[in-house]
């Protein structure tokens, strides 16, 4: 079984549950998660028996430490995972009444983008596996040119690289110029995970048509697309098939794409030539059994869960 590599960003999501009320005053209870897609979507794979490993970086403080355990309590090898003084970045996440999520992230001069690139693993000790990471590691100049990089060098080492774009518009400086860089890795993938909703922001007109086009004219083998309680899409150069998502209770959808990623990245590890209307089955079950449970790492399933 090939491992899984996932790079990125691991942080702390702090959930609000709650409200206390002291003296009159009612203030906001959280609880501290551990999360980040890319770290998600190693757990998601660790969970469901792949040999998961992450690469990244955290600060020198309390929650760099949290997470280093949270990741190793469930079953991600963090020998990759670097320390810094810069501190470990933060997600406050608020639910709505359908338990969908929004972010406001705490993440000027994080640990995870002050990453440096001497900092990294030579991709060649690791090949042939699967390097999975999403867009937040683009969204500034100095982590985007170390991000582009190191997939270059993972690409050339042989290793298959798996890309979600999990886009959060705060995250980028203006919150219009994200395109052109998730693009760029768009070229780079072999396999691509986008929900309709950030399709539909990184193409005018036709996105779907656009990011086959683009898309297969590169380096892709697959393409799967998400769209909420609506069925998932697989494209792949022969085919393009839909899969109704299970019917669950949402009760947060933090952690369902990660989960969704986890599969899929499951199902490369497996087989040398993936069944990915299998792949697609399988992603959708985990997705939804994500979205009824509450944070990121706590919400993913097992092989026994999705039976």
């Amino acid at each position: 079984m090939k491992p899984v590599y996932a790079f990125g960003e691991v942080l702390v999501d702090a959930l609000q549950n709650g409200t206390v009320t002291e003296q009159g005053l009612a203030m906001p209870q959280a609880v501290f998660y551990p999360g980040g897609a890319p770290a998600n979507a190693a757990v998601a794979a660790a969970r469901l028996g792949a040999r998961a490993l992450f690469i990244g970086q955290v600060g020198r403080d309390g929650f760099g430490h949290y997470l280093k355990t949270a990741l190793n309590h469930y079953g991600v090898d963090t020998r990759y995972l670097r320390s810094t003084d810069a501190p470990t970045p933060m997600a406050m996440v608020t639910l709505d009444d359908r338990g969908e999520r929004s972010f406001q992230f705490y993440r000027q001069g994080t640990a995870d983008v002050m990453l440096a690139a001497h900092k990294l693993p030579n991709p060649a000790e690791f090949a042939p596996g699967i390097l999975h990471c999403c867009s937040n590691t683009l969204t500034e100049p100095g982590i985007r040119r170390v991000h582009i990089g190191f997939i270059d060098r993972c690409r050339a080492a042989g290793n298959l690289i798996s890309f979600d774009v999990n886009l959060r518009k705060n995250l980028w400086p203006d919150q219009t110029n994200f395109r052109e860089p998730i693009q760029s890795m768009l070229k780079r993938a072999d396999v691509i995970k986008v929900s309709r909703e950030e399709l539909d922001e990184l193409w005018d007109g036709d996105a779907e048509s656009e990011l086959v086009s683009w898309a297969f004219a590169h380096e892709a083998k697959a393409i799967f697309i998400t769209d909420g309680a609506n069925p998932a899409t697989l494209i792949t150069p022969d085919v393009r098939h839909q899969m109704p998502v299970p019917d669950v209770t949402v009760v947060d959808t933090t952690g369902a794409g990660d989960a969704f990623s986890g599969a899929v990245l499951v199902s490369l590890c497996q087989q040398e030539t993936p069944d990915w209307e299998a792949a697609l089955s399988l992603a959708v079950k985990c997705g939804a059994w994500a979205a009824g449970r509450a944070g990121a790492f706590t919400s993913l399933p097992t092989a026994d869960d999705v039976q």
